[in-house]
């Protein structure tokens, strides 16, 4: 090997390198022919590959404001080459306002790739639109983890389909015993507490009911539509196969009318409105799915788990939410996909927790972060673990049918109440007669 002359300060730093090179046989960084000699090559690392703009259509269950103020911004941080061109998918048609109903959007061509669906309108919106699509294979090619869910939330889903996954789930509701600290603290009863059983829920209800000064006291407020859907009895209201209603024929009815209707008749207890607890302040509890609500500003209360039956211990709601579905027409699968993954995450499911949402993870960190981030609730301490059921009811099938039958049944129940009706069986009876007829009539459509 020949010298090489090299002369100045670099000259110094290039006779050292090699030096280096000739003990090391590594590389010297100063110069060319240094690189050369000690025999490495400097390799341009390869480019970046940037996935290419997306656009989705989403028609979704909420105003276009609120998914963008929820979600929108995690969803463009996790996916910035994807635009989601979202729509409330409503009863009318304003797209400048954006709400669009599915007809226009079918009838116009609309090209919808995600669509957000309640359980009891997948055969109705999906299959019989031909916008269903199986979302299996997608689960494994991109590695979700199901697992992550409460399983009644993926049982629910193929008791519609008959397997078939269309989307997966993410929110949920619970009943829960709101309760008016100040009414309990003025007439000296204890606060309700998790675990009543509906038996000792009526009797503090009788407790709590009562005139003073003027002024009617409500025992209890009880919103018996939206406990229909998601009974602890795992009863459903239409036989999905027959699509005749099951008031008659499922006894469980007779016991789920019974236990709510008696509260209803307490005298004095008639007034079965929920603004007596929201805005008036004279309803002692309200047993209702209702979310957290900072408007109730002049209410001191608290929430304590729902009442449970006597021989079903812990066992509380079910899970009727809705699924977000990848669909058959989209052209972007892989990417809408995605983005359903991401909203069933955990990440975004904790997320959801904070702002004050029951979601579908199965985590004791839902629990442990509820609320955190619900700006009205700073300096107020609520009993988040009331929102979380210690098991939740197994789901029963619905159907398309499940509205009508519900409105039929909620009518008789009130007749019930205020005597209009004799007797429960009556009742049933023609609220069955009515779902049926109602069903024929949807039917006929």
């Amino acid at each position: 090997m020949y010298p090489l002359k090299v002369t100045g300060k670099a000259g110094i730093a290039s006779t050292a390198c090699i030096a280096a090179s000739l003990l090391f046989a590594a590389g010297c960084t100063s110069g060319d022919k240094g690189n050369e000699q000690a025999g490495d090559k400097t390799e341009t690392p390869p480019a970046v590959t940037q996935p290419e703009p997306v656009q989705l259509t989403m028609l979704g269950s909420v105003t276009k404001e609120k998914f963008m103020e929820e979600d929108g911004p995690a969803l463009k941080k996790k996916f910035p080459h994807i635009t989601i061109d979202y729509y409330l998918l409503g009863t009318k048609d304003d797209t400048g306002g954006g709400q669009v109903t599915l007809e226009s959007a079918l009838a116009t061509r609309m090209q919808v790739d995600l669509m957000a669906v309640g359980l009891s309108n997948i055969g109705k919106q999906l299959v019989d639109t031909k916008l269903a699509y199986d979302i299996s294979e997608l689960i494994k090619k991109h590695g979700y983890n199901l697992n992550i869910l409460y399983p009644q939330s993926i049982t629910a889903q193929k008791s519609v389909t008959g397997g078939a996954l269309y989307g997966l789930p993410v929110n949920r509701s619970a009943h829960k015993i709101y309760y008016n600290k100040d009414l309990f603290d003025k007439f000296g009863e204890k606060y309700p507490k998790d675990g009543l059983t509906w038996d000792e829920t009526y009797e503090i209800a009788k407790k709590m009911t009562r005139n003073e000064g003027g002024v009617q006291y409500l025992g209890a407020v009880i919103d018996y539509r939206h406990m229909m859907l998601v009974n602890q009895l795992s009863i459903g209201m239409v036989d999905p196969v027959s699509h005749q209603s099951l008031f008659v024929k499922e006894p469980k009815w007779q016991r789920f009318v019974s236990n709510l209707v008696r509260f209803q008749q307490i005298p004095g207890n008639e007034a079965n409105v929920a603004t007596a607890f929201t805005k008036e302040g004279r309803a002692a509890m309200y047993i209702a799915s209702t979310d957290l609500n900072g408007t109730w500003t002049g209410i001191n209360w608290d929430i304590a788990k729902a009442p449970t039956f006597a021989d079903l211990p812990g066992v509380g709601s079910s899970i009727h939410g809705t699924i977000t579905a990848v669909t058959s027409t989209s052209k972007h699968k892989d990417e809408a996909f995605q983005v359903v993954a991401y909203l069933a995450s955990e990440e975004n499911m904790l997320n959801m927790a904070r702002r004050g949402t029951l979601s579908v993870l199965n985590d004791p960190k839902a629990k442990s972060e509820f609320g955190k981030n619900i700006p009205w609730l700073n300096g107020k301490t609520i009993h988040a673990e009331a929102m979380f059921p210690d098991k939740l009811a197994e789901p029963y099938t619905p159907t398309p049918y499940d509205a009508v039958a519900q409105a039929a049944l909620v009518k008789e129940m009130t007749n019930l109440a205020t005597g209009k009706t004799a007797d429960v069986n009556t009742a049933l009876r023609v609220a069955a007669e009515e779902a049926d007829k109602a069903i024929a009539a949807q039917k006929g459509k």
